[in-house]
C-alpha cells in the first residue's frame, strides 16, 4: 500500500505580506520567518508576473503555490538552489510527494492530529487510538492551478540557475522534463455539471436573507450598532450584483443620490486607499440606477451611522469598519466583509454557501428570469447583462447564463410533448394503446 508523504515536517515558515508603495501599487511578497523577502520567489514574481502587467491577485496566488513548494522542499530537507547547480532535478518519487502535499489544506499545521476511536467492548474491550491518514484537501481546480505555477517557477528557477553554470543542451532538456512531469501530475480536471454550477440562492433562501438582516428581526445575528451598515451591504450586492471588490471600492462621491445613481469605478493602485490588500472593481467602469429606497438606505447610513465615527471623516470610502480601536471608521477589508458573511451562514442552514459572489450570481438569475418574461432577445439579453455587470460585449462572459435560458426551453417543450393526447372519443392514447386498463 503506497503512503502519500503529505505530512511532512515543517521546518521553517512563510507568510505573505502587502506591500503598498508610495504611488499607491500593491504587491504581495513571501516573507521567511525573519520577515525577510525570500529572494527568489520575489525575483520571480516581479519579473515574470507583475512585469507582465497581472494583477496583484495574480501575484499573491502565485506566491501562495510557491510557499507550498518551499514548504514541501523544507520538510524533505532539499535545496531546490543546490540541486539544480549540481543539477539534479527532482525524480518521479519526489514529483509524487509535491504533488500529494500540495494537495493539502493546511501545512503549517501540517501533522495529522491523532483520533481516538472507540471500539465497542463486548467486541475488543479496549480503545484503539489512530492517526487520521490525511489532512483536508482543496479542490482539484484549485490543485491544478497550483501546480501548475510550481511546474513554472521551477522551471524558470532552474534556468536561471543554468544561465550562471556550465550547462549543456541535455541539462536543458532534463529540466524541461522535470517540469513537464510536475504538469503531468496534475489532476484532470472536469467540466463540472451544470446543476452544480447552479451557485445562485432560491427564493426560499433570498427571503430568508433578507428577514435574517432586518433591523428589528429577533434572530438578526448582528450587534445594533452593525445592523444598518450590514443591511445596507447586502442591499448593494443582492441589488446591484456587484463584486466584494467593487462593493469595498465604493466612495460616497460615486453616488448621485439626486438622480439615484452609481459610478463603479476602476481605482487600480489608488494612494488614498489605506488598505495593503486594496479592493478593487475587476471589470469595466459603468454608471448604474438605484431604487429611490437603496439611494435613502446610502444616505441615512452616511449621515447617521459612518457620519458618527472620526476617522470615517478623513476618507470618502463608504463601507467602514464600526469595531473598537484602532481600526474604527477605517475602510472595511476583505476579511471584514468576509467576518459578516460567515456569521450569516453559522446562523442560517439555508445559507451555508452564502458569499458575496454567490449573490452576484443570485442577481444574474433574477435578471435572467425577467428578461425570459419579457420576451428579450438573446442578443439584447447579452448587451444588457454585459453592461451591468461591466464586462465587455465581444468577452463572452454573459453567455455563461445563456444555458439557464436553453434548459428553460428545452423543459417547456418536453412537458408539452408529454401532455398526453386526447382521441376523438375524448380517451388518452395511452389509455387506448392499454385497453383503457390502469
Amino acid at each position: 500500500m503506497r503512503t502519500l508523504d503529505n505530512t511532512l515536517p515543517i521546518t521553517r515558515s512563510f507568510r505573505i505580506r502587502f506591500t503598498k508603495f508610495a504611488n499607491g501599487e500593491r504587491m504581495p511578497m513571501l516573507l521567511d520567518g525573519h520577515g525577510v523577502p525570500v529572494y527568489l520567489p520575489t525575483l520571480y514574481v516581479t519579473t515574470q508576473i507583475r512585469n507582465a502587467s497581472k494583477a496583484p491577485n495574480t501575484m499573491l496566488a502565485v506566491l501562495d503555490a510557491l510557499r507550498w513548494l518551499l514548504r514541501w522542499a523544507d520538510g524533505r530537507g532539499i535545496s531546490l538552489e543546490q540541486r539544480f547547480k549540481a543539477k539534479v532535478f527532482l525524480n518521479d518519487t519526489e514529483i509524487e510527494s509535491l504533488r500529494a502535499f500540495a494537495q493539502t489544506k493546511s501545512a503549517v499545521r501540517g501533522q495529522a492530529r491523532p483520533k481516538v476511536i472507540a471500539i465497542p467492548r463486548r467486541t475488543e474491550g479496549a480503545r484503539l487510538s489512530r492517526t487520521a491518514s490525511s489532512p483536508a484537501r482543496i479542490s482539484t481546480n484549485a490543485h491544478y492551478v497550483r501546480l501548475s505555477y510550481i511546474a513554472h517557477y521551477v522551471n524558470w528557477l532552474g534556468n536561471h540557475i543554468l544561465d550562471r553554470s556550465r550547462a549543456d543542451e541535455a541539462d536543458r532538456k532534463s529540466l524541461a522534463r522535470m517540469a513537464t512531469r510536475i504538469e503531468m501530475s496534475r489532476p484532470r480536471v472536469r467540466r463540472g455539471s451544470s446543476f452544480a454550477a447552479r451557485r445562485s440562492l432560491d427564493t426560499t433562501a433570498q427571503q430568508r436573507l433578507a428577514e435574517l438582516v432586518r433591523l428589528t428581526f429577533p434572530g438578526n445575528p448582528f450587534a445594533m450598532a452593525l445592523r444598518i451598515r450590514n443591511a445596507l451591504i447586502i442591499s448593494l450586492l443582492s441589488e446591484l450584483g456587484v463584486r466584494a471588490g467593487e462593493l469595498l471600492a465604493l466612495k460616497i462621491q460615486d453616488f448621485d443620490l439626486q438622480a439615484n445613481e452609481v459610478i463603479i469605478a476602476r481605482r487600480h493602485d489608488d494612494p488614498q486607499d489605506p488598505r495593503s490588500n486594496q479592493p478593487v472593481a475587476k471589470t469595466l467602469d459603468r454608471r448604474l440606477p438605484l431604487t429611490p429606497e437603496l439611494s435613502k438606505a446610502v444616505y441615512d447610513y452616511v449621515l447617521h451611522d459612518r457620519g458618527k465615527l472620526r476617522r470615517a471623516k478623513r476618507h470618502d470610502f463608504l463601507i467602514v469598519t464600526h469595531q473598537s480601536v484602532p481600526h474604527e471608521g477605517l475602510p472595511m477589508s476583505i476579511k471584514g466583509l468576509e467576518k459578516i458573511f460567515a456569521l450569516l451562514r453559522s446562523a442560517e442552514p439555508k445559507l451555508a454557501k452564502l458569499t458575496p459572489h454567490v449573490l452576484r450570481h443570485t442577481w444574474n438569475e433574477r435578471f435572467s428570469a425577467r428578461m425570459d418574461a419579457s420576451n428579450t432577445t438573446v442578443a439584447d439579453e447579452e448587451k444588457m447583462r454585459s453592461h451591468w455587470m461591466g464586462w465587455r460585449e465581444a468577452s463572452g462572459s454573459a453567455a455563461m447564463y445563456l444555458p439557464r435560458r436553453t434548459e428553460q426551453l428545452a423543459k417547456q417543450a418536453a412537458l408539452q410533448l408529454q401532455t398526453p393526447r386526447a382521441n376523438g372519443r375524448g380517451r388518452h392514447e395511452s389509455q387506448r394503446c392499454c385497453g383503457g386498463q390502469g
